[in-house]
């Protein structure tokens, strides 16, 4: 026989379920916090201070970016696992903190698990750049190069398991090609070897590099998401070029810390998609190369899960290693 609930038992149980709902309901009263785990100045921090500045007009607070750089963004995602599950204080992480290092990198500061998805912002894609002075036009012509001379083409990357050496692997593994991979600290150093003639490839990311394949400073091939880039529209994409299975991208999302109340981060979720609405933003992204990224608190849990179960295949089937 269950226990029978006294009048003053049903009363502070109502009125703790008040109280909570009051509280959700006031959510924001407070400036939020939003923080980058990159200095001032890089790609992420752009794209959290303009989606900062947009949310903000309908949550009513200000939204304020705080960068903790330092660990590959490793030190920022710790500070917000263990901050309060409030609401004020939020993560702007990426495929690098949610899917790759989780697989790669061990006694990392932080779990997947520490925090619940609040909505993603941008997904960028990256452009297959190729030296100067490469005897080759087209992607077919360096695919050909890369099988008829196994390993005499280099590929660079920002390092042992980053981005875009999971995109230079992920391209020789759709197209046969076979280059050898060298890795960097960083893309920035890569870069200057290509323009330099020291490597042969590289795949960048297109916010980073649109304006220099534009002015001529770099020789790009194709781009490698799915759709055309709006800022480099003469560029193909790998997939239609013929090897449809290839893509490659990142993405910018809003993490919170796990327990954090399911109608805060519906809260949230409705000034992030208000926010990738507007003119301004989308403008703002799309000129950068970004492309927003709309979507409900669920659909960004479950491209986390999907896109860990396509990089762990990948990091199985390539051996990659991590730094």
């Amino acid at each position: 026989m269950n226990p029978k609930i006294s009048r003053r038992d049903a009363s502070l149980f109502m009125l703790s379920m008040a109280s909570g709902a009051c509280i959700a309901q006031s959510f924001p009263s407070k400036p939020i916090k939003l923080v980058v785990g990159f200095s001032p100045g890089g790609g992420s921090d752009f794209v959290a201070r303009a989606l900062a500045q947009d949310m903000a007009p309908s949550l009513g607070q200000q939204v304020i970016v705080d960068n903790k750089a330092g660990a590959g963004g490793a030190i920022a995602a710790r500070s917000v696992a263990t901050a309060d599950p409030d609401g004020y204080t939020l993560l702007l992480g990426s495929a690098a903190n949610f899917v790759i290092n989780p697989l790669l990198v061990k006694n990392l500061p932080y779990n997947v698990s520490d925090f619940v998805s609040v909505g993603a912002a941008s997904r960028f894609n990256y452009a297959l750049l190729v030296r100067k002075n490469l005897p080759v036009r087209s992607v077919t012509e360096l695919v050909a190069y890369a099988k008829n001379s196994p390993d005499a083409l280099t590929i660079g990357s920002a390092g042992n398991g980053s981005n875009t050496h999971l995109a230079a692997a992920s391209f020789m593994a759709a197209t046969g090609a076979k280059m050898r991979h060298i890795p960097y600290k960083g893309t920035s150093p890569a870069l200057t070897d290509l323009m330099g003639g020291a490597i042969d490839v590289l795949f960048d990311s297109v916010p980073t590099v649109h304006g220099q394949i534009k002015s001529g400073a770099l020789r790009a091939l194709a781009v490698s998401g799915l759709e055309r880039e709006s800022v480099l529209p003469e560029l193909p994409t790998i997939a239609e070029l013929g090897w449809k299975q290839f893509s490659a991208s990142n993405w910018f999302a809003v993490f919170a810390p796990k327990k954090t109340p399911s109608d805060v981060i519906d809260r949230l979720n409705t000034a992030i998609q208000k926010a990738l609405a507007t003119d301004r933003l989308r403008k703002l992204y799309g000129t950068s190369g970004n492309d927003p990224l709309p979507g409900t608190a669920a659909e960004l849990a479950q491209l986390v899960i999907t896109e860990t179960t396509a990089y762990r295949r990948l990091i199985q089937a390539t051996a990659i290693t991590y730094d």
